[in-house]
């Protein structure tokens, strides 16, 4: 698990606003698009390859979450917004704790609430998977603070690292 004191359970620093409306801000509209089409097509080739794999599965009943750890090893490693761009959210919220602990809640209460709506939801709707982007005014601590009361825990397989992104599963049903 994780230690409380450990500052990558913690917000992220706050980027002063001129590198955020200087640098990040046309790095992002130059290249995030580009990210774009780069991640689709290794999705569509990861994808590819794990229908392939799922014939394998199929045989093997046991190897069904060594292909889960399989492609999060590949696909889950290449974040759809990646940590140098800038969100419009970060462009005027950033470093404002409050916001951020807001939409954590939020998110985690919707998602929350769906679970405990629906009985019969498969595995993956009873997944969260929040980007830093997310929750980078509030710390992967936070999250999980406010996660574990509503019933989430981090997720068995798939790995949560705090800095980058945090995998959650609903230990109800």
């Amino acid at each position: 698990m994780h230690h409380h004191d450990d500052p990558a359970w913690g917000p992220l620093p706050v980027r002063s606003a001129a590198l955020r409306w200087l640098v990040l801000l046309p790095l992002t509209l130059l290249f995030l698009p580009l990210w774009w089409v780069l991640w689709v097509l290794l999705a569509l080739c990861f994808y590819g390859v794990a229908s392939v794999v799922q014939l394998f599965v199929y045989l093997v009943p046991r190897a069904e979450s060594g292909a889960v750890r399989v492609l999060d090893a590949t696909l889950g490693r290449v974040p759809f917004i990646p940590r140098w761009c800038v969100t419009p959210v970060e462009l005027v919220r950033e470093g404002d704790a409050a916001y951020y602990r807001a939409r954590v809640e939020r998110r985690i209460g919707k998602k929350a609430r769906l679970v405990e709506k629906s009985p019969h939801l498969f595995a993956a709707h009873r997944d969260l998977d929040l980007g830093v982007h997310f929750y980078r005014g509030a710390g992967a601590g936070y999250v999980l603070r406010v996660a574990t009361e509503a019933g989430w825990n981090l997720h068995p397989e798939l790995r949560s690292h705090p800095r980058h992104r945090l995998r959650l599963r609903h230990s109800g049903r």
